[in-house]
């Protein structure tokens, strides 16, 4: 009987795998994934506001409800393949220390549509064991069951859910101090320094300035208390974008390489659990899709002017993979532009049990993957806190969420265009670095018209 297990993070950037462009960061799972699976290059997560999320991975809803009025549709593709007798399940991982956060808290209601659903606990922390962190009970915990699933004779969607990278990314010590090294240890030649495209991933297009330039740094001779301290406070400078402006260039550095001992963390444990997955490949039809929610802080991006927007590069851009044991196409790459959306779609049909057309369900992707139908060129209509977005194959064009009525005339005339809207090049710009609606007042147009249509459905 065929089985569907999704992986998903719920804070994984694609920048910080080494499949998706980065050079020094070890993540030997993700990347050994790529070369079995269909990875999709562009795919990126198109809703990313705290409150009123229309969390499109379990409805396959593809544009937020701030472009257009209407009630939001809150049923789940959960529902939909219970009815047609497919079971389900949900790991949820949870830190013992913070308990489910907001994120869980808001999806509790998607969490119940599963048959079964078990909350898996671990602890983080620079003194905590490695298998004791959330990640690796998660993945322990799926490894056990494993071999029940696959030997049910029910068709089956397993869901496991990871927090990914948490706000206070405070790894065990080995993994916090894995790259912290290399940047405590940086000389004064070029070859020893990690410049912006090293730290970003190798597709930047600029380079620091000069006053941005890390100064050189010699490791202190710090006891393990030391270490702890250090690492902490530097970890929780994610827990606070405020101060983000006020970082120095190896400031940010270690910050960056703290992150990335946790995503090299998540890779390992992940790892272990795609072993396990792989030894029942040429026996089952399993589909494995792995995926992530949204991106990261503003601070693993290049240094430009980023927290009042919310939806750059590193925020939205996640990674994608799917695997499907019986295909042969495994091993390549789609430039397909991708969204959370897309997913309940693709999984209902692989069980053979489509949801009912609707034009404001995303795609298919498997029918990409086969290339058994031409797609007319997709447009991901993106929404934060801060700002609303769309993205096509060729623009980025985002607009701060404004309200000009709450301005007084004087004010208004103040918030120039290059305030409040913004237009990038794709994909050449991968960063979002070259503003460019100025130059092109007429692909503004185009975008602009075409939210003001949306918003009179």
């Amino acid at each position: 009987m065929k089985k569907a297990f999704i992986v998903s993070f719920e804070q994984l950037p694609a920048c910080m795998l080494g499949c998706y462009g980065h050079q020094w960061i070890e993540t030997p799972n993700f990347d050994r994934l790529a070369s079995l699976s269909i990875l999709f290059d562009q795919h990126f997560a198109n809703d990313l506001r705290t409150t009123q999320n229309s969390f499109p991975w379990w409805t396959g809803k593809t544009i937020p409800d701030v472009f257009e009025a209407g009630e939001q549709n809150s049923a789940s593709f959960i529902s939909h393949l219970k009815t047609k007798g497919v079971k389900s399940s949900l790991l949820v991982e949870s830190d013992s220390q913070t308990g489910r956060n907001a994120v869980d808290r808001s999806q509790a209601d998607f969490f119940e549509e599963f048959d079964q659903v078990e909350t898996i606990v671990g602890k983080n922390g620079f003194k905590v064991s490695e298998e004791k962190t959330p990640v690796a009970q998660l993945m322990q915990a799926a490894i056990e069951r494993l071999p029940e699933w696959m030997e049910d004779s029910h068709e089956q969607l397993i869901w496991i859910r990871s927090a990914g990278v948490p706000f206070s990314p405070l790894a065990p010590e080995f993994f916090s101090t894995l790259y912290l090294d290399e940047v405590l240890d940086q000389g004064d030649t070029e070859e020893e320094n990690f410049d912006e495209v090293n730290l970003v991933g190798d597709h930047a297009e600029h380079s620091l300035s000069e006053e941005d330039e890390p100064s050189d740094y010699s490791e202190p001779d710090l006891d393990a208390e030391d270490w702890q301290e250090l690492i902490t406070v530097v970890a929780e400078l994610f827990t606070n974008p405020e101060e983000l402006s006020e970082l120095d260039g190896h400031e940010r550095q270690m910050a960056r390489a703290i992150y990335a001992g946790y995503v090299t963390l998540l890779d390992q444990w992940f790892g272990r659990f795609l072993d396990r997955m792989l030894d029942y490949a040429e026996t089952h039809s399993f589909l494995l899709i792995v995926t992530a929610a949204k991106g990261g802080n503003a601070l693993l991006g290049p240094v430009r002017q980023a927290e009042n927007w919310g939806l750059f590069e590193e925020m939205s851009h996640v990674p994608l993979f799917i695997y499907d044991s019986r295909n042969e196409q495994q091993g390549n790459r789609r430039q397909f532009l991708s969204q959370p959306a897309d997913l309940p779609v693709s999984v209902s049909s692989w069980f053979g049990k489509p949801l009912e057309k609707d034009p404001s369900l995303g795609n298919n992707l498997l029918d990409v993957i086969l290339d058994r139908m031409a797609f007319p060129e997709p447009i991901i209509y993106a929404a934060s806190d801060q700002a609303i977005a769309l993205r096509s194959t060729d623009f980025y064009y985002l607009r701060l969420a404004i309200n000009r009525e709450s301005f007084d005339s004087e004010e208004t005339e103040m918030l120039s265009d290059n305030l409040t809207t913004q237009l990038y090049q794709k994909p050449m710009d991968r960063w979002d670095v070259y503003e460019l609606h100025a130059q092109l007042p007429e692909v503004v147009a185009q975008f602009s018209s075409r939210l003001e249509q949306s918003k009179k459905r």
